[in-house]
């Protein structure tokens, strides 16, 4: 039997992450320089020395009981959104990921509070991350965080935060 709700679900991460790229690559106006340009500087150097392979891992709530559709939509929000911020703050990291195959981990977790755990720990790290709040439009209460992006960045780094949690 064919299952709908899963083809729905990787649909929407394609296309919304295709979105997103093409977001992120369309050229921006005017030349102006940021005012947290040496923010963003000491936040790319952060990795500069780390060779190795990078990624992106998509923490999921599993207490919130989303179906694999909007398991699938939320995190590719958060994937989009954590793109688009690390190529304003680290372009290099992105650069790399790029070219290690731009992998994508889906891990799960039981609550809010220890995915804002993560959330507080990854930014204590200068890690790059994205928090995906619900509308609740559909499934579940609004404003309810659904899934943390973290990186991407490399693979040790993301693994120092996450890599207690297992797959979803």
């Amino acid at each position: 039997m064919f299952d709908h709700t899963l083809l729905t679900g990787v649909l929407a991460t394609v296309v919304s992450f295709v979105l997103g790229y093409t977001l992120a690559k369309a050229p921006r106006g005017g030349n102006k320089k940021s005012s947290t340009a040496d923010t963003d500087n000491a936040t790319e150097n952060v990795f500069a020395d780390i060779g190795g392979e990078y990624k992106m891992v998509l923490v999921v709530r599993t207490d919130l009981k989303m179906t694999k559709g909007k398991i699938g939509a939320q995190c590719g929000h958060a994937a989009v959104g954590a793109f688009e911020s690390a190529m304003k703050k680290t372009p290099g990291a992105v650069r790399k990921w790029q070219h290690s195959g731009q992998a994508k981990i889906a891990l799960k977790v039981d609550n809010e509070t220890d995915m804002m755990e993560i959330y507080r720990t990854a930014k204590a790290n200068n890690l790059n991350c994205c928090l995906i709040r619900d509308a609740g439009r559909t499934q579940i209460e609004p404003n309810s965080k659904t899934v943390l992006a973290v990186g991407p960045a490399p693979n040790a780094a993301v693994d120092s935060v996450t890599g207690h949690l297992k797959l979803l």
